[in-house]
């Protein structure tokens, strides 16, 4: 695979063919994500992913492999668009960030699990929609730790900077019982 890795950015996918693929890559990026863990990953249903593809609230960054897309990240700073976050917890806590725009969720990053290995294909595309924040924005993500241990230093990497960060919740599943389940 010595074909080259491009990366768009767009505010629409247009092409219902691009978006039927995205929503593949979606969807089993957390197929084995969801074994694994207690939570649901991959918070999208397939009509929200559909109207967030078409939704120029939301930036996308499409990787292509030679002709091939395989893989999108999404950024968008109208959090009350994604809805798993609670906006008005960042309205409260950062009033002026919000209030001008400048924080952005990181809802996805998903490739083609045949093409993840391929030249950091996920650091190429991170470090591209990373690169268009400024540094004067702020970046907020969840993710599994038990899964994704290495999300800040993949971060700093890609940003190129060192950065500033706060844990702003630590989310813990827990199970209680007094025999064994089965």
């Amino acid at each position: 695979m010595d074909e080259e890795i491009r990366i768009v950015e767009t505010q629409h996918v247009n092409d219902q063919a691009a978006r039927l693929r995205l929503w593949s890559i979606y969807r089993h990026a957390f197929e084995r994500l969801n074994q694994r863990t207690p939570i649901h990953h991959g918070g999208f249903s397939v009509a929200q992913f559909e109207a967030v593809l078409q939704d120029g609230d939301f930036e996308k960054f499409l990787v292509y492999v030679g002709d091939e897309l395989v893989g999108v990240t999404l950024l968008t700073n109208v959090l009350e668009k994604v809805p798993w976050i609670n906006a008005p917890y960042f309205e409260r806590r950062y009033p002026s960030s919000y209030q001008a725009g400048k924080i952005y969720f990181l809802p996805a990053v998903v490739i083609d699990p045949g093409y993840q290995d391929l030249r950091r294909i996920g650091a190429k595309l991170l470090q591209t929609a990373l690169a268009t924040l400024g540094n004067d924005n702020v970046l907020a993500v969840d993710y599994s730790e038990t899964l994704r241990q290495s999300l800040p230093a993949f971060v700093t990497r890609g940003l190129g900077i060192t950065f500033k960060e706060e844990i702003l919740d630590r989310l813990v599943y827990r199970i209680f019982y007094y025999e064994e389940p089965s």
